[in-house]
């Protein structure tokens, strides 16, 4: 979908769309066979997930129009398609460009780990005004926090300031 987005982009007849595509880095043997040479891929993290940028009516017209084959996901708490907040999505984005690798895809849904956790706000740093929980994932203390339906945690966040966020 990034190359028929990125040709979708590139006709002058056709209004931009924003779009944002997380990806990792992975190392891998140039022969396979001999396993010897290292290379550098990078993709995409979690297959299908595209970020879409518009409101949720503009986007299911322009998927039904040009990518048929194509959906918004459903927030899994609130049974309607995912929005994210573009406050959130930019720190998001910044981050994922410059340290993807602090950034996790949880499979579990957000709610699981509000067991034995108090939900806190960051107060500082750019994932000011998250909400989530802190965990400890890998040996690693990382926030937790609902990202449009899908548990996200990131990493190098325990630095900041917090506030418990009253509910």
């Amino acid at each position: 979908m990034e190359k028929w987005l990125e040709e979708f982009n590139a006709d002058e007849n056709n209004t931009k769309q924003p779009y944002f595509i997380h990806k990792t880095l992975r190392y891998s043997y140039k022969d396979e066979e001999k396993q010897q040479g290292v290379k550098k891929i990078w993709e995409q993290s979690v297959s299908g997930l595209i970020f879409l940028q518009g409101t949720v009516i503009d986007l299911q017209r322009f998927l039904a129009d040009h990518f048929p084959q194509f959906h918004l996901v459903n927030d899994r708490s609130l049974r309607r398609p995912a929005s994210i907040k573009d406050s959130i999505m930019q720190p998001f984005m910044n981050v994922m460009k410059t340290h993807p690798e602090q950034v996790t895809f949880l499979r579990d849904a957000f709610e699981n780990f509000a067991k034995d956790h108090v939900k806190l706000r960051v107060l500082s740093g750019p994932f000011k005004d998250y909400e989530g929980y802190i965990v400890r994932i890998d040996r690693d203390r990382q926030l937790v926090f609902d990202f449009g339906g899908i548990a996200v945690a990131i990493r190098g966040v325990h630095n900041e300031d917090f506030e418990v966020v009253e509910e």
